[in-house]
């Protein structure tokens, strides 16, 4: 929960009746918090809700409308209250993120993907990101990366040593030549089209499904919970497979498991999709040579994640957060 002093004021309903009037109506971008005396707007709201889904911004108002769980929309909100923390933050110690370096991160990244401009443009409308949705993904990784140098440098740091022990502890994601088990829930895009509001509902299921086994649901139980939302829910438990035979996007996300850990939720052609790790076997174990950078990365990553999340620890301690939502 959000620290700070709560306000019941019924805005997020009067708002959203506001966003579905006619295109010729006014538009009135009400309050729903205020952060040490700034405040986040229900535009600011929705915006931070459809990234946070990744969905299109207009699609964020069937989640707002459908979604029951008052925590579940509060969660949106944390993502903006701790983004606007940072930012003052970073202004209050002299290290703010400006917008030329925001923009000089944004053709480092078209650059190594060798884009045009057009072509990275038709990328992120191929995403259904728009530029300044963008911009505010690379603001906040950039933000993220600011304040953990500048409080927890010293947490966030790797040996060769700790590296090492780190790829012996999990071996056995290393493995070539093994098989593995694998179970599936698969929520598939509907046959009108990702951009209908099925669609958008099918990514949304997709968080909602990934909630639901974080607090300890089964497979079978989170699908049995989505399926009066969102048709087609399936689950499939796979025979043993060699790794390197598996889709792509399924053996990205299986090199990254221990057995027993279940993935974020992902994409394909054909909808949204968990993956579980129930079981490896035989293959023989990567070379130490072989792994240590990208092992490296994700130890920095993790312990990034970490110092982060103490870091907003202290700043939600320390700030005045009225929420009006």
């Amino acid at each position: 929960m959000i620290p700070g002093r709560f306000t019941t004021v019924l805005v997020l309903p009067l708002l959203l009746a506001a966003f579905a009037s006619t295109a010729g109506a006014r538009i009135i971008d009400g309050v729903v918090a205020v952060v040490n005396d700034e405040p986040i707007t229900f535009s600011e709201f929705r915006e931070s809700v459809a990234e946070g889904l990744s969905i299109p911004e207009g699609d964020a108002d069937i989640y707002l409308r459908e979604e029951k769980d008052r925590e579940r929309v509060l969660m949106g909100l944390e993502t903006l209250i701790e983004t606007t923390l940072v930012h003052q933050e970073l202004g209050k110690i002299g290290q703010p993120v400006s917008d030329a370096e925001v923009d000089r991160a944004i053709e480092s990244v078209r650059k190594s993907n060798n884009m045009s401009e057009s072509d990275f443009q038709a990328a992120l409308e191929q995403e259904r990101i728009s530029l300044a949705g963008y911009r505010r993904r690379i603001r906040w990784q950039m933000e993220r990366g600011a304040i953990v140098r500048a409080k927890k440098l010293k947490d966030v740091t790797v040996t060769e040593e700790e590296t090492r022990a780190y790829f012996q502890e999990h071996a056995e994601r290393f493995l070539v030549g093994a098989e593995v088990r694998l179970e599936i829930l698969t929520i598939p895009f509907p046959d009108e089209g990702v951009g209908t509001d099925n669609g958008v509902r099918t990514r949304i299921g997709a968080q909602e499904a990934s909630a639901y086994v974080r607090a300890g649901m089964t497979f079978a139980e989170a699908s049995g919970l989505l399926s009066s939302v969102v048709p087609g829910v399936t689950v499939f438990s796979a025979d043993f497979e060699k790794t390197e035979d598996l889709l792509p996007e399924i053996g990205k996300e299986i090199v990254r498991l221990r057995t027993g850990e279940t993935s974020p939720p992902f994409f394909t052609e054909a909808g949204a999709h968990l993956v579980k790790v129930l079981e490896r076997r035989g293959g023989t174990l990567s070379d130490f040579s072989d792994m240590r950078d990208s092992l490296r990365e994700e130890m920095l990553d993790r312990r990034s994640e970490k110092a982060f999340a103490d870091i907003l620890v202290e700043l939600k301690k320390a700030a005045t957060i009225d929420i009006r939502l």
